[in-house]
């Protein structure tokens, strides 16, 4: 009897610590990615990059350089449309994507000013 009151007592004992180690998680994150500066808040918000690189889409936005409006406005005298992600290349050129007779091409505005369709 008193070997059978010793094991049970051992079982209680040894189940309450399984019990601890599988307690549930918090809702929520816990360990924010690297970078970013999680208050909880549920904010899809990221801080401002630290390391200059733009975020998506800043390419094509209205604030770009005017050397940009310039290549974007020579490929649409070419009867290019919706010209986007346009990028200054170390060779002069500047490539970028556009749609012309409703298909989406590469495009590559040379030094020249000659849109080819790369």
């Amino acid at each position: 009897m008193k070997s059978t009151l010793i094991a049970a007592a051992a079982i209680l004992g040894l189940s309450g610590a399984a019990y601890a180690q599988n307690a549930p998680m918090q809702p929520g994150a816990s360990n924010p990615p690297p970078g970013t500066s999680y208050s909880g808040t549920g904010s899809s918000e990221l801080p401002p990059p630290t390391t200059g690189t733009p975020r998506a889409g800043a390419l094509d936005s209205p604030n770009g350089t005017a050397g940009m409006a310039g290549a974007r406005a020579q490929i649409e005298s070419a009867g290019f449309t919706n010209v986007k992600g346009l990028s200054h290349h170390t060779d002069g050129t500047w490539r970028g994507r556009a749609v012309k007779n409703g298909v989406e091409v590469a495009v590559v505005l040379d030094p020249s000013g000659r849109v080819m369709v790369q």
